[in-house]
């Protein structure tokens, strides 16, 4: 029995009007195309270095740069009827061709996916603009899901040198008046007490969050040179990289809350095991 696959979509999948037209002039039922939830392609970016004439005009793609970097969309699962046509609607292979990936879903876990990249043969060496409605098809999509269109914007300009998420939310040690805010202070261009959904872990001298139904409180940080900081934090949090599986702590993406509404940030919740008798009760570190 073949199983459905995992797909993680940038672009025009974003919009559900867009994908059923395709099926309906194709004979083919949407309904095998199923979202499951908000997620991140890690170490990517997004770019328009394609021209597309079904589009009359740029397409994106996405482009890995370096693990500082998260391009927001939406994870799908495929039945193997709708696979195929989704296979078809990216022209895949002589356009767009399969790739393996790794996604932050909305909980915050990595996972693996499928996606589609512009075919290295079909790349231009210059911005291909896109039209409104196809770069409108992407903007509302995001909006209409609660994710920034930054990395959107930052594409039609042709840059690529800031990454998405500029926020750090920190919990423990790396907070105001703890042991190592000096680590983090240089970075910080604002800061606001902030809560995040999960579990914080008392491990001795520091904590540990895990994500799950409690509260953590903690501190969103505004952040300058964004890459060196993460590089930074990284070290100090012995986070080895996505897909690593003897990190001390693992760099995510989560959905923050504060009194000024709620912003993505990137975070760093503890991998090892712990033990119920040492959850915070209260959620803060003092």
């Amino acid at each position: 029995m073949t199983q459905n696959r995992l797909y993680f979509g940038y672009g025009s999948n974003l919009d559900w009007n867009d994908w059923v037209q395709y099926c309906e002039k194709n004979n083919a039922n949407p309904n095998g195309l199923k979202e499951r939830e908000r997620a991140w392609l890690v170490g990517h970016h997004l770019k328009f270095h394609y021209h597309s004439r079904g589009r009359k005009g740029g397409a994106a793609d996405v482009v890995p740069i370096n693990d500082c970097h998260a391009t927001p969309g939406a994870l799908f699962d495929v039945d193997p009827d709708a696979w195929s046509t989704l296979v078809a609607k990216e022209g895949a292979p002589n356009y767009y061709e399969k790739k393996d990936v790794l996604v932050i879903d909305s909980n915050g876990r990595l996972r693996e996916a499928i996606t589609f990249v512009v075919c290295d043969e079909r790349i231009k060496p210059d911005f291909q603009r896109p039209t409104e409605v196809y770069h409108g098809l992407i903007h509302n999509g995001l909006r209409e899901r609660g994710l920034p269109v930054k990395g959107l914007e930052m594409a039609m300009q042709h840059a690529f040198d800031s990454p998405t998420i500029n926020h750090l939310f920190v919990y423990g040690t790396l907070m105001s008046g703890q042991k190592r805010f000096n680590q983090l202070e240089s970075y910080i261009l604002s800061q606001h007490d902030a809560i995040v959904r999960g579990h914080l872990h008392h491990l001795g001298g520091y904590p540990g969050m895990k994500l799950g139904d409690g509260v953590v409180h903690g501190q969103l940080m505004e952040l300058d040179r964004v890459e060196a900081c993460l590089e930074r934090m990284d070290s100090i949090e012995g986070f080895l990289g996505f897909g690593r599986h003897d990190s001390l702590f693992d760099r995510t993406i989560v959905r923050v809350e504060t009194e000024q509404g709620h912003v993505w940030a990137w975070t760093y919740v503890y991998a090892r095991e712990v033990e119920d008798e040492s959850i915070i009760e209260d959620g803060r570190w003092r």
